[in-house]
């Protein structure tokens, strides 16, 4: 019988700590994507286990109302979890390496859940690339 792939989003890929966050913005690379810009940040992996950890904001600047702005993470979060599997996370375990991004949602509309979802595949594929192109991180030895 074949692995199931299994489409979750847990806590432990969330990004939530305000001196992580910063430091995406401090220490990061950034670059534009259709509706999102991306700020990321590639570390080699702590411990024996790859991680890829996400945080998604939407501008109260550009959509007032809360209804909108969940609308708008929701569908942002779910395509990623459709997605996440299949485009980013073999490169995140092969690599050894601890990716942590932002996805700011610019545009001053709505778009609808398939614009997002093509957008999100766009914009995974190209995390992909970046990881396989920042080298492979080795598990330092302990001394």
């Amino acid at each position: 019988m074949g692995i199931t792939q299994r489409y979750t989003f847990p806590k432990t890929m969330r990004l939530s700590s305000k001196k992580e966050i910063d430091a995406l913005f401090v220490n990061g690379k950034a670059f534009t994507l259709g509706p999102f810009r991306v700020f990321y940040l590639i570390q080699a992996a702590m411990g024996d286990s790859p991680s890829c950890r996400v945080v998604i904001s939407v501008p109260k600047k550009h959509h007032k109302r809360a209804v909108v702005r969940n609308l708008i993470r929701r569908r942002t979060r779910e395509s990623y979890r459709l997605y996440y599997p299949s485009l980013l996370a073999r490169t995140v375990k092969s690599s050894h390496a601890s990716l942590s991004f932002l996805c700011l949602y610019l545009p001053h509309e709505i778009l609808t859940y398939r614009d997002i979802e093509s957008k999100m595949q766009a914009l995974l594929e190209r995390l992909s690339q970046i990881l396989e192109k920042s080298g492979h991180f080795s598990i330092p030895a302990a001394d």
